[in-house]
């Protein structure tokens, strides 16, 4: 099958065409009709007639197990003496897999971003999951597929595949971190992955599902389809991978509560206990797929995303950490974030340097506005504490561990950080710098022999102790304290 013969098709019956690298998929107005391309890229083979229709007949299979009456059946794409035309009387030129045209606009994936996915339907897609996993086949074969063996092939697939991705896509310190947890999760988890085996866990499962899969049409009616016919590899695993790849998606979207929702009424309806023991490991590997389904694209920012999300499940000693330095000016903040940094090794991202930074100033040349005046006025702070997370967030992608210096007076501005690195898994070590009068007018009267960056002064520490929200959880030093219980 040629794009030509496509384009005489959506010519004839006004198709709207969607293409994929692996399909031509041709929407009607009732009916959308899917052709495979002819292509072979190793672990997807679509090369010769015979496959395809081998393929689309597998599709039409596994499919109606959780979209039955979306899945029409087969359809023939001839040659007549008219042309191309389908389901015709002529010589076959290729096979489509024939479906119901479902509501775009009731994509799951349209819905998030709509904020119009509820419990009650992440309850029913939960329900559905569950009790397909229960009826999945499985048998010896199946099984096999839960091994550590088999799973490696997949990760080892991806890390080979993705050893270009270094650099623009990925992180070296990403990579390398991700790979380094891998590697040993397996060495500790042997005898996990046996009990998943034993169980019976390992299925004949989807293998492709995220909300882009799912359609909610209506309350009581949900499709989740287009599942991995191509490569038994990808679809024979533990059941908890489709579960992963679902709660991947979710977070993706940084609807961190419907992932929880649907974890929780998942195992409630599969009594599935032990999935909390593995399912970071298949989040992990869901979100690298992505993040290399990506890369193949060359689609910087959603690679980017993905393999960040990625690295966002490692537990807390693959990745760097952060600390935010939070006081009120003259308190010694960067004194101590200084100290920190030459006990553990840290880059320090000053919001006084950044400020001046954004202003094109040099770092020493003062500005004496008043509180919440100049360069010190709201608009401006707001972008030096963007570009302090910003910068830090990178650094942080590359392993180093990162000190934000600056005042974070408020909960909120703490906060803003906390979630600016959700992404990355990596929760900021608030540290509280305390302190009193004295010592404030002390550190003034020192900076005045000094060249800094700081445009602190007695009537700014006066106008912050009006606005500082102290903070609840922290680490907190004393006017006269030592750093040392902050060196984790």
């Amino acid at each position: 099958m040629e794009k030509e013969n496509i384009n005489q098709l959506i010519d004839k019956y006004n198709f709207k065409l969607e293409e994929t690298h692996i399909s031509w998929v041709l929407i009607g107005k009732d009916t959308v009709y899917k052709i495979k391309k002819p292509v072979d890229f190793g672990f997807l083979d679509y090369s010769s007639l015979q496959k395809r229709l081998e393929f689309c007949q597998k599709e039409i299979e596994l499919n109606r197990r959780l979209a039955q009456d979306m899945y029409l059946g087969l359809s023939k794409i001839v040659e007549t003496k008219n042309g191309i035309d389908i389901d015709k009387d002529g010589e076959i030129m290729d096979y489509a897999v024939k479906m119901k045209k479902i509501p775009q606009e009731k994509m799951m994936d349209v819905l998030i971003k709509q904020n119009k996915v509820e419990e009650k339907q992440i309850k029913a897609i939960a329900k559905i999951t569950a009790d397909f996993h229960k009826k999945a086949k499985t048998d010896d074969y199946i099984t096999s597929f839960g091994s550590i063996e088999q799973n490696r092939q997949n990760t080892d697939e991806n890390f080979e595949q993705t050893r270009n991705a270094v650099g623009e896509y990925i992180t070296q310190y990403q990579y390398d971190a991700l790979k380094k947890y891998t590697d040993d999760f397996y060495t500790n988890n042997k005898a996990l992955f046996e009990k998943r085996m034993n169980d019976k866990k390992i299925r004949d499962c989807h293998g492709d599902m995220y909300s882009r899969n799912i359609c909610i049409a209506a309350e009581n009616e949900i499709y989740i389809y287009d599942c991995i016919e191509f490569n038994e590899r990808f679809r024979y695993s533990d059941a908890v991978s489709d579960v992963a790849f679902l709660l991947m998606d979710l977070e993706n979207y940084q609807r961190y509560d419907l992932s929880k929702m649907f974890l929780n009424y998942y195992i409630d309806f599969s009594n599935d206990k032990d999935i909390t023991d593995i399912i970071d490991f298949y989040k992990i590997y869901r979100a690298y797929v992505r993040g290399k389904i990506a890369f193949f694209q060359q689609n910087r920012q959603e690679a980017n995303q993905y393999f960040d999300l990625a690295f966002g499940y490692l537990p807390d000693n693959y990745k760097p950490k952060l600390f935010v330095m939070c006081g009120l000016t003259g308190s010694g903040k960067s004194y101590r974030a200084k100290q920190i940094a030459d006990k553990i090794g840290v880059e320090i991202i000053s919001s006084d340097e950044v400020r001046k930074e954004l202003m094109n100033m040099d770092k020493h040349q003062k500005d004496l506005s008043d509180f919440k005046k100049g360069i010190y006025s709201d608009e401006i702070t707001k972008k030096v504490y963007e570009k302090l997370s910003s910068t830090g967030y990178e650094l942080l992608r590359e392993g180093k561990n990162v000190i934000l210096d600056a005042t974070y007076l408020t909960k909120k501005l703490r906060d803003d950080v906390q979630s600016h690195m959700k992404r990355l898994g990596i929760k900021p070590n608030i540290v509280f710098v305390d302190t009193n009068d004295k010592t404030v007018m002390e550190h003034f009267k020192k900076r005045e022999k000094e060249k800094s960056a700081s445009d602190g002064r007695l009537e700014i520490y006066k106008e912050q102790k009006k606005l500082f929200e102290k903070p609840d959880r922290c680490i907190k030093i004393e006017p006269s304290g030592n750093i040392d219980k902050i060196i984790i």
